[in-house]
């Protein structure tokens, strides 16, 4: 099947998000996806070190504060977080987020919060 449907429950919820994981193992280990959903936002910075973070905004605005640099964003925006970049974000937000690679937790370090 090509075709992913959003799962009815949510995956996680941790420092300020929650996100559902798109099924997509079956299809492709290179990447993955996920709803992502914040009323303020990520209440930590972190450092992803081995993943591109790609969010698109679908809903709400806020701001990402990438290598300390920070842009607003809105409907229809593209947020791209390179690997090995500190970055948190803050708002009311609902994002698809593209991972690439899959994310593994060992990965993120936790810089502030």
């Amino acid at each position: 099947m090509h075709v992913i449907k959003l799962p009815d429950k949510k995956t996680f919820e941790r420092v300020g998000v929650s996100g559902t994981i798109f099924p997509t193992k079956e299809l492709t280990g290179k990447t993955e996806f996920l709803l992502i959903e914040t009323k303020l936002g990520h209440k930590t910075t972190i450092i992803e070190n081995e993943c591109d973070f790609s969010y698109y905004i679908l809903e709400g605005n806020g701001c990402f504060i990438i290598d300390g640099t920070k842009e607003e964003c809105n409907p229809g925006d593209l947020v791209i977080v390179p690997a090995g970049k500190p970055f948190k974000y803050i708002g009311e937000l609902r994002m698809l987020l593209n991972v690439t690679p899959p994310f593994k937790p060992e990965q993120e370090v936790v810089v502030e919060g």
